[in-house]
């Protein structure tokens, strides 16, 4: 697949990095995402030689892989197979008397009663998964892979044939699950369909369309009621008499106007009098006027072409049809929301494999187990590689908890309903994911049904290193990361290199490309540097169902969008921002709360909001003894908005001395308003000119050069 990119980095060595701090080069059309994921599939192929990880000499994957399964057995597996077979080999004999396993399960069985480390070779073709499949300690060392030049494509659940067509349009097909499983997902052709839903999903895919917006209690809703009821407008909500099944998605933050965060949550009832809705919803978030929402999973919602449901008790599928060749189509009803379970299965490689097609669970609130899914699922189990895959379709893509040195390498990671991949800790146990590598992944369009989500998102992991990857269209986050529980969650030493993010932030009034969270308040020493950001956005609605134009900013305003390329949250300190370019987001690079923090050596442009915004909010009344002020030196600023501001600084917290600036080199649009700055120090108030900022003693060594 060939896709177009306006920027990118060296994924591949014809793709060259800009130096630090010097714009990236403009890039055509080009293919290297997959084209290296191609070549971690040929060096781990089940018949691979042992020179073939050289393949990968001079990309970001250098020395990252190695050897060959030669040496061990290879058990053998393809949809043609029979489990009653030795599985020895690749495909049947000429008396169809022995040949490959029909199931991965009879392989994972064959190669533990042999001992050892052996390698499952699955051959091309599809294989319908309908449960899990779960490695241990039993299967350490095992190589999961596909047989060289074959892709062998795993589905989260069965083909669904059998289909008839009624009277009213719909199609029909029977579907028995069991008695404790729904249908998470429908997917046709591979295209995810849409659940029966009210209003319906804007056809073009518009963000702003779609929605109901919640109404204003009387009373109002206390705040610590969360999101567990909101109200509606009269005439808003359509007439459904059986509402089983009702789910509503609902957008909202942690106090009225914010909108970060989503839930997928089940309606116990409607007050049709007091206009309310009721839902087995949490404290986690806020729900208010203004929230927005739509209606998912009645029968009476199914009313427009692309939308299913499923009628549990009588094991039944409705759907109508976009294509009226339905018959002809391939039909998957996705229903796992985990593929491979490794739960203790150290050193287990798994590469070369399509995963598709299953249930969307796997993001939804942090204190619960809803995060804990993933299509391939990794607990406990130290030194796994997953290289080379394709991931599509899913819940999460790569889900990593309590597991130590782990390689994510080579991916392509796409239509994911929540994170792509996720590396940290199960809450309560608290125990650690160190040393992970996340390199040179295409992940892309993430956050598809839960919006506070990210490409890449990792929590109590020290020592992470997250570099060449290419991140696309993401709902809130490119790359998150951080504490969230404070000490229990804490990362050290974290470094994110060499990133390429485009279009971050689509779906949330607050998020951006990279994060940095710091709850613990200790120094995380952590670096992110010589990353590539890109069109990093926002989407906020106010209580009448109206938006913020994209890219708005106004620091006056509250609630409004905030949006950022690079940001530090939660009183994060000690992290190094350097050399990164960033070209059309909205704001910049932010500091919210921490101290010791250095912006060095950034190049930006083209941005709609502040170039720098600091704030001390998160910390407030918080300096520990080890607290420097925060440093922005020697990076190169563009104004290119009439109404651009190079910095907005609010700290009334902390005063002038929580950040200092220092040779920077601005150009474009700069005025006497280019600087706001809280609490007040200039003469002129606070709004000032960088002459203005200078003559305070906040800045050394600043220039206005002229535009290029």
């Amino acid at each position: 697949m060939r896709r177009r990119f306006g920027l990118i980095l060296s994924i591949l060595p014809v793709i060259l990095f800009p130096e630090s701090g010097n714009p990236a080069a403009v890039g055509t059309e080009i293919d290297a995402p997959e084209r290296l994921q191609m070549l971690v599939r040929e060096a781990t192929c089940a018949e691979a030689s042992a020179t073939l990880p050289a393949q990968l000499n001079g990309t970001s994957l250098s020395g990252v892989l190695s050897g060959s399964s030669g040496g061990r057995t290879i058990f053998y597996v393809s949809p043609d197979g029979k489990d009653t077979w030795s599985g020895l080999l690749p495909t049947a004999n000429q008396q169809a008397g022995d040949g490959p396993f029909a199931s991965i399960e009879r392989a994972r069985d064959a190669a533990r009663a042999k001992g050892g480390t052996n390698t499952i070779a699955l051959g091309k073709g599809d294989y319908y998964l309908t449960q899990p499949i779960v490695f241990d300690g039993r299967d350490t060392g095992l190589i999961l892979t596909a047989r060289c030049n074959d892709t062998p494509i795993l589905h989260g659940g069965p083909r669904v044939g059998n289909w008839a067509q009624q009277a009213d349009g719909r199609w029909t097909a029977p579907l028995k699950l069991p008695p404790a499983e729904g249908l998470g997902d429908l997917f046709v052709n591979g295209i995810r369909q849409t659940r029966a839903r009210f209003p319906n999903a804007p056809a073009d895919g518009d963000p702003r369309m779609g929605w109901l917006f919640a109404a204003k209690c009387e009373p109002a809703i206390d705040m610590w009621e969360g999101n567990t009821r909101f109200c509606f407008h009269a005439g808003d909500l359509p007439a459904m008499g059986d509402t089983s099944g009702l789910i509503v998605n609902i957008v909202g933050g942690y106090q009225p106007g914010s909108q970060w965060g989503n839930d997928t949550l089940p309606v116990v009832s409607t007050d049709d009098a007091g206009r309310t809705v009721h839902t087995k919803g949490t404290g986690y978030f806020f729900t208010a006027e203004g929230s927005r929402y739509f209606l998912a999973g009645a029968e009476a919602l199914l009313d427009a072409p692309g939308e299913w449901w499923y009628d549990l008790a009588a094991g039944q599928l409705h759907y109508i049809p976009v294509d009226p060749s339905l018959p002809n189509s391939v039909i998957i009803a996705g229903i796992l929301p985990t593929f491979f379970k490794l739960d203790g299965a150290s050193g287990m490689v798994v590469s070369g494999l399509e995963f598709r097609d299953g249930a969307p669970e796997g993001s939804g609130k942090f204190y619960t187990e809803t995060r804990g899914f993933g299509a391939i699922r990794i607990e406990h189990a130290d030194g796994v590689k997953i290289v080379g895959n394709r991931i599509e379709n899913v819940g999460v893509g790569v889900h990593v908890t309590e597991s130590k040195d782990a390689l994510i390498a080579g991916n392509v990671i796409s239509e994911v309903a929540g994170n792509g991949i996720y590396v940290g800790t199960n809450y309560g146990t608290f125990g650690k994911s160190n040393g992970a590598r996340i390199l040179a992944n295409h992940i892309h369009d993430i956050g598809k049904v839960y919006i506070e989500t990210a490409g890449i998102w990792f929590q109590a992991a020290d020592n992470v290193r997250i570099a060449d990857n290419l991140i696309e269209n993401t709902a809130q986050f490119g790359i998150a990361g951080g504490s969230i529980w404070g000490s229990n969650d804490a990362v050290y030493n974290a470094v994110i290199e060499h990133n390429v993010i485009h279009n971050a932030n689509q779906q949330t009034a607050d998020g951006g490309a990279i994060k940095m969270m710091g709850e613990q308040a200790d120094p995380l020493n952590s670096t992110i540097r010589s990353n590539l950001v890109t069109g990093t956005g926002h989407l906020m609605n106010r209580t009448d169902g109206t938006f913020w134009p994209p890219g708005y900013e106004n620091t006056s305003e509250w609630p409004s969008p905030i949006s950022w390329a690079i940001y530090t949250d939660g009183k994060a300190s000690g992290v190094r921002i350097e050399g990164n370019t960033l070209s059309g987001n909205v704001a910049a690079i932010g500091i919210n709360g921490g101290w010791s923090n250095l912006v060095t050596g950034n190049v930006i442009t083209h941005g709609s909001g502040a170039a720098f915004r600091v704030d001390d909010g998160t910390g407030r009344g918080w300096r520990p003894p080890w607290a420097r002020p925060n440093r922005i030196e020697e990076n190169v600023v563009s104004v290119d908005s009439d109404s651009g501001v190079v910095a907005h600084v609010n700290a009334p917290g902390h005063g002038p001395g929580y950040v200092q600036f220092a040779r920077n080199r601005y150009s474009g649009n700069l005025n006497d308003k280019s600087f706001r700055i809280y609490p007040e120090i200039m003469h002129s108030g606070g709004f000032g000119s960088l002459r203005d900022f200078q003559k305070a003693g906040a800045d050394n060594g600043s220039v206005v050069v002229p535009s290029e």
